[in-house]
């Protein structure tokens, strides 16, 4: 009576056979992924027709069958990770993590917007979302976007290919609509996208922004209008001695910067600010701090309200 022992050979093969697909996948610069996914199969291939050589050559005499329980568990831990890479595969999964691993994180320039702006067009209505902003005036009739954004590019193809993949904007009435969108995420394994815009706004045009806590840097230069911020984290005001503003502060939690230039009000507790040992921030007992800083005659107006933190610098 002969014995057998079924898995033996099958292991012995199919670690022969991977080797050389190894070793080939070097030399002709083969993706080693797709190799180990592919060869899998092979396994029960090389196993079923062994047990049924077996048999055909046993014919004459009575088989007995043996399984090689060691290399059998061996091929079906094998064979389970060959069938789960398979499924990923065919997911695309594998693919993802490719790209994903392979893509370059780069800094790339936003998609420009553009737009005139007639005179019917009284006010700017800012959605900035959670993305931090730049915003600043200037003498043209014109509504412009442009900036820089920091992604991963995937495959050689840049996360954004025009202004409307990040920004909506719609006329309505005596009103222009700005809204920032989030950058574009794709499905799976992403690392996050950072955005940095600049907005340039008519200086005779009113402007109001609401932002959801995200940081805003103001520039008014040539401003003869109204600017209004609300629900920032952080605000930056850029001034110079030239300009005619007045910067109003509501609910503010800390101001920085030009302590001998602010007028601080009380806050709703009924106590005066404190000021810091330093001298250029004041915290109040909440957050809920006033101030106005006049810079020249003081005739065109800054309000900012509802921030965490203001900060202020007058350059000459």
């Amino acid at each position: 009576m002969r014995s057998w022992r079924v898995g033996t050979i099958s292991m012995g093969v199919c670690l022969l056979f991977l080797g050389v697909m190894l070793l080939l996948s070097q030399i002709f610069d083969w993706d080693t992924a797709y190799v180990l996914i592919s060869w899998w199969p092979l396994l029960l291939i090389v196993l079923g027709v062994e047990t049924l050589l077996y048999f055909l050559q046993s014919q004459s005499e009575k088989p007995y069958l043996k399984f090689d329980f060691l290399s059998i568990f061996f091929v079906g831990i094998i064979g389970t990770v060959g069938i789960g890479f398979t499924i990923f595969q065919a997911s695309g999964f594998l693919d993802h993590v490719g790209s994903y691993l392979e893509g370059e994180v780069k800094t790339e320039n936003l998609p420009a917007y553009n737009q005139a702006v007639g005179d019917e067009i009284k006010r700017i209505l800012v959605d900035a979302g959670n993305q931090p902003v730049t915003i600043e005036s200037s003498s043209e009739k014109e509504v412009s976007v442009f900036g820089t954004y920091r992604a991963q590019e995937i495959d050689g193809e840049s996360l954004l290919t025009n202004f409307e993949e990040y920004l909506f904007t719609k006329e309505k009435g005596d009103t222009l609509y700005v809204t920032f969108k989030d950058l574009p995420e794709r499905q799976g394994l992403t690392r996050q996208s950072m955005m940095q815009a600049r907005l340039v706004v008519p200086s005779t045009t009113e402007l109001e922004v609401t932002s959801a806590y995200g940081g805003v840097t103001l520039n008014p230069r040539v401003l003869v209008s109204s600017w209004n911020v609300s629900n920032a984290s952080d605000v930056s005001i850029n001034l110079s001695k030239e300009e005619n503003l007045t910067v109003n502060l509501e609910e503010v939690e800390y101001i920085h910067g030009e302590a001998s230039e602010w007028q601080y009000t009380d806050n709703a507790s009924g106590e005066s600010p404190v000021n810091s040992s330093n001298g250029d921030e004041v915290v109040g007992l909440e957050p809920n701090q006033s101030a106005t800083l006049s810079v020249g005659d003081g005739d065109y107006f800054v309000s900012i309200s509802k921030a965490s933190s203001v900060n202020a610098s007058i350059r000459e």
